[in-house]
């Protein structure tokens, strides 16, 4: 029986179809004829669902109305995450990426002529440090698979997919790291030939660094310094550091909206101290009632693309009565982004802790993924390697190609 291979990115997701011949085939996903589909969704009634670059389409022409999902990967590890309101109805995580791979596989299936119900799917090195809640994930995309309409599930690492796909690509038995950056994982695979010595991950990469600028740049214009006093009370109350951290996810943002969070920051706008704070609590307010956090994040992730080619950017956004005109410093950039940036080196540096192996043996690296084109990481990966070891491979493709690899194997 045929396989497909699936690689649910946190931004983009791709599909493989593997012939019981043994053929490959990526699948057109994307309407515009692209392979990528772009991991997005908008409902704006009970039972309507749009997708990629449609969700996007459709979130405009129905000026925000519905919900618009994005990131939904992100919450997959989270064991208090019990879902979210659509349509008054509680939709649970494995629920949500079910409608995704739900039309994936249609989409599949009308290209194939095949009624496919065997799947590869690629997962990070870990969701989670915690091995239970790496576990949860799992099992929430084992779900998910099912609900699609899945009857055998394979799972994968996304970095030793990536892997295989280099392997295929190439005879020599040389040492090689894999660097694999998506929009929410960073996963790494040293391996020599086809034997993998070392793997690590962690849930950090584009959406965390679009998430500092919004922390440290973006979020004061949206309440984040915000005071208030409470009447009778004596104590000046700071806005809750919980709700910043929604803030400044792109898969969060989107749950300011739920019932309780948005009556309560209703509640403290009324106990505002001074205009500022008045001004930016109403801010916030156009960006939950407006549902813009998707194109407020997609400005972010310009100016951080913008800040790569020159020494400074301004974030530019006007919509609903929000008027932000923030210059942003790429030296000032740098210094929000390094904590991430460390952490993300730091995890890819234990590959040559289990493997016992120094930075300096490697013969190559390999770089997939689109965020490993941002200019920070590559100036650490050449203090470390050197530039002339730093190499790209299928900077998109790489992962599901090495899934189909897999599954392939699986036959």
């Amino acid at each position: 029986m045929s396989f497909y291979a699936v690689d649910f990115g946190t931004s983009n997701s791709l599909l493989t179809y593997v012939a019981d011949t043994g053929e490959i085939r990526p699948i057109k996903l994307d309407p515009a004829g692209g392979h990528v589909l772009r991991s997005l969704l908008f409902t704006p009634q009970k039972n309507t669902w749009y997708f990629g670059s449609e969700a996007i389409k459709e979130y405009v022409n129905h000026e925000g109305e519905g919900r618009f999902l994005r990131s939904i990967k992100k919450f997959l590890p989270e064991p208090g995450y019990t879902g979210t309101a659509i349509h008054n109805q509680n939709v649970n995580i494995s629920e949500m990426v079910a409608v995704f791979l739900s039309e994936m596989r249609r989409r599949a299936n009308a290209s194939t002529g095949e009624n496919v119900e065997k799947i590869v799917l690629g997962r990070p090195a870990l969701y989670a440090l915690e091995k239970e809640n790496d576990q949860l994930a799992q099992d929430r995309m084992q779900k998910a698979a099912e609900l699609a309409g899945f009857k055998e599930i394979h799972f994968c690492p996304e970095p030793v997919a990536a892997g295989l796909d280099y392997q295929s690509a190439s005879l020599e038995n040389k040492i090689v790291l894999i660097a694999d950056f998506g929009g929410g994982t960073s996963d790494f695979t040293l391996m020599q030939g086809s034997e993998i010595l070392g793997l690590s991950g962690v849930f950090l990469a584009g959406d965390a660094l679009d998430g500092d600028m919004m922390k440290d740049f973006i979020a004061p214009h949206f309440g984040s310094q915000f005071e208030y006093q409470l009447p009778g009370g004596q104590n000046v109350l700071k806005f809750p550091r919980g709700l910043l951290k929604k803030i400044c996810s792109p898969a969060h943002i989107t749950h300011l909206r739920e019932k309780d969070t948005w009556e309560f920051l209703q509640h403290i706008g009324k106990f505002a101290l001074s205009e500022h704070d008045e001004k930016y609590i109403q801010q916030l307010y156009a960006l939950v009632e407006g549902q813009l956090g998707f194109p407020l994040f997609n400005e972010i992730e310009k100016t951080k693309i913008a800040l790569g080619k020159s020494p400074e950017a301004t974030f530019t956004y006007q919509a609903l009565g929000i008027d932000i005109e923030q210059p942003i410093d790429d030296q000032d950039y740098r210094i929000s982004v390094r904590p991430t940036v460390d952490e993300i080196m730091n995890t890819m540096l234990k590959v040559f802790d289990q493997s016992g192996l120094a930075p300096d043996q490697v013969t190559e690296v390999i770089l997939t993924g689109g965020t490993s084109q941002f200019p920070l990481l590559r100036e650490r990966l050449k203090s470390v390697f050197g530039q002339e070891k730093l190499r790209e491979h299928n900077i998109y493709e790489s992962v599901v190609n090495g899934l189909a690899h897999f599954a392939k194997g699986l036959k």
